[in-house]
């Protein structure tokens, strides 16, 4: 019963001297609103793009540019584009038929009906290999594209729900014809919304322009020789040789002179990578010894993680804010701290009437972590609104990933135990020393 007076106490003197209660809250709830700001925004930035998929998936590449040709720069530093020709990636299948590898490419592309009255810009994914099932593309209808259709060249094309919805009038579009130029392509699979962010699948050193994407994701799955086929020009990164004067047409893509898809290998295990390291190895030590890579044979093979780094999907800048909201918060601790600790100890001659009174050294105890613990308690509920505005401040700022900046749940709960936290080693202190006080000599100095 007295723990409970004393906890009544500690709430009530939440009233006393308002003007430093209040002053209190706000600080406490300005560190934790910026702290939670960029918490939340690096936990965005950093969060895997493909749960449960990216740590099987690995980035191939293999140097098979042609050697610096005089007059020409070369950026100081720079990463050559993750590229691959057409025939280099083919002969990677060839030679590790048992690892599943897949080469693709990002492009936009104008896809119609067949009736010619509709007509839809979207982001499509022009692929060699089982794209759909090592990037987990949910499907929600119908299947994706065998091996046999992909030999056969065949129009086949997995669309998204939201595509077929606008092409075809239905979300289920599965046995119907889109045109791609003068090719109608016929539905095998409706799937649903499909985006990575950042676009892990397709993303390219030092090209930061669409590295986040437009939130619409990608809308179209078709094998690439089938695109090819029908005219389709990959519009995405490509670099093309200059030892022929049509190396690099106007919408075009010479298959033989240009570099323009990005190989992944699906690998379970570190002997897997560890063999298939050596295999691309081997490749570009072969392909140098026939003359046909220019340079010396350098390759190279990344995991998810290790090519997010690379490419330095989180800015320095939200690094750098992330430090400087955190000192803010210590800075704002050290003032409450001190500010709780002042109030308190004023009451010391309070505290001894009550020992006096026969209340125990837990109850002052229980007084003290009661009152200090509450001020933290609604510096972090009034944290909350804070920080809601602070995220709608970074939203409105068009740099492609803050749209991202919504706030977790998760990520507020771990606020409120912060601030309790604080309260309670802040009020530790005066708790402790009022608990030590002798009564009699606080009661005589009154």
């Amino acid at each position: 019963m007295s723990l409970t007076y004393a906890a009544s106490l500690g709430l009530q003197g939440l009233q006393r001297h308002p003007r430093t209660m209040v002053l209190a809250v706000l600080t406490l709830a300005l560190g934790l609103s910026s702290s939670m700001t960029m918490i939340t925004l690096l936990a965005m930035l950093s969060a895997d793009p493909l749960p449960g998929l990216s740590q099987r998936l690995h980035l191939a590449w293999v140097d098979s540019r042609q050697a610096q040709r005089s007059g020409v720069r070369e950026g100081s530093g720079a990463r050559p584009p993750a590229l691959w020709k057409l025939a280099d990636v083919q002969a990677m299948a060839r030679l590790r038929p048992q690892v599943r590898q897949v080469a693709l490419v990002s492009t936009p592309m104008t896809m119609g009906s067949m009736d010619g009255k509709r007509n839809e810009q979207l982001s499509a994914v022009l692929a060699l290999g089982p794209m759909t099932s090592m990037f987990g593309v949910p499907l929600l209808r119908g299947r994706s594209w065998t091996v046999q259709e992909e030999q056969d060249r065949m129009p086949v094309i997995v669309l998204g729900r939201r595509a077929s919805l606008r092409l075809l009038g239905t979300e289920d579009g599965v046995g119907q014809d889109v045109l791609i130029g003068q090719t109608p392509f016929r539905v095998i699979g409706i799937s649903d919304s499909w985006g990575p962010r950042p676009r892990a699948h397709y993303l390219q050193a030092g090209d930061n322009s669409q590295m986040w994407g437009d939130g619409r994701g990608e809308e179209a799955f078709l094998p690439a020789a089938a695109a090819l086929d029908a005219g389709l020009a990959p519009m995405g990164a490509r670099v093309c040789d200059d030892t022929r004067p049509d190396g690099l047409r106007f919408d075009a893509v010479d298959l033989h002179a240009c570099r323009w898809l990005m190989l992944w290998a699906e690998l379970d295990s570190s002997e897997s990578v560890e063999d298939y390291q050596q295999a691309l190895l081997a490749y570009a030590r072969d392909r140098h010894a026939a003359g046909t890579f220019e340079r010396l044979p350098h390759a190279e093979l990344h995991g998810m993680a290790d090519w997010l780094k690379i490419n330095r999907v989180v800015p320095s800048s939200v690094r750098l804010n992330l430090w400087m909201a955190l000192a803010l918060l210590g800075l704002c601790i050290l003032n409450v701290a001190g500010l709780l600790t002042a109030r308190l100890l004023r009451r010391t001659g309070e505290m001894g009437v009550r020992r006096v009174l026969g209340a125990s050294r837990r109850s002052v105890v229980v007084q003290c972590l009661v009152e200090a613990g509450a001020a933290s308690l609604l510096g972090g509920l009034l944290a909350l609104p804070l920080t809601w505005f602070a995220l709608w401040v970074v939203r409105m700022q068009d740099r492609g990933y803050t749209d991202m900046a919504q706030l977790q749940p998760a990520l507020y709960l771990a606020l409120l135990g912060l601030s309790l936290l604080v309260g309670l080693l802040v009020g530790s202190i005066p708790a402790w020393r009022a608990s030590r006080l002798e009564p009699a000599l606080q009661v005589k100095s009154l």
